[in-house]
């Protein structure tokens, strides 16, 4: 019979989540085994437990392979689309750490888009987006990125506003 130990890479999760018992476990698991169920004869326990001892003492060594990491200090899952709740919660928790730290009582947080840009960057990017329409005129892909831009134009008076606002709450 193959037997999976939980250092075993080829344990699947469930297999895994168990604790791995000792030597020492046997007789009381070989006791629980032994239990008759109801309504169950108990004269069929000693046989039993006998034959749960001599299977585990003829048993070969679990194989023992790598460890596997920490799910913690595993990057790979910690990056991987499964574990996005977790980053989001350290989004949410590390900056409250943070302020705690720092002594901060109150805060005042603005909400906006990330689209939103200053307006030296807006123009910029108008600028780019333009010269890439008026070179490609046929290009739908082109076009419509120009169309994206000159959307966000109602952005940036109120981006300036905000940053002008949160500036003089910073020095209030």
């Amino acid at each position: 019979p193959v037997r999976l130990s939980t250092r075993d890479p080829r344990a699947s999760t469930a297999v895994a989540s168990i604790p791995r018992l000792g030597p020492a476990d046997r007789p009381a698991m070989a006791t629980m085994a032994a239990q008759p169920s109801s309504g169950g004869s108990s004269a069929a326990a000693p046989a039993q437990k006998r034959t749960l001892e001599e299977a585990n003492a003829g048993a070969s060594p679990v194989p023992q392979g790598p460890k596997p990491p920490k799910a913690y200090k595993n990057t790979e899952f910690l990056n991987s689309h499964n574990a996005r709740l977790i980053r989001v919660m350290c989004e949410l928790q590390e900056p409250g750490q943070r302020l705690d730290t720092h002594a901060t009582e109150n805060i005042v947080m603005f909400f906006g888009s990330a689209r939103a840009k200053p307006k030296a960057q807006y123009e910029e990017a108008l600028r780019r987006a333009e010269a890439d329409a008026a070179a490609k005129p046929q290009d739908a892909t082109a076009q419509a990125a120009l169309e994206r831009v000159r959307k966000q134009a109602f952005l940036v008076p109120m981006f300036d506003v905000t940053t002008e606002l949160a500036r003089r709450l910073t020095e209030w």
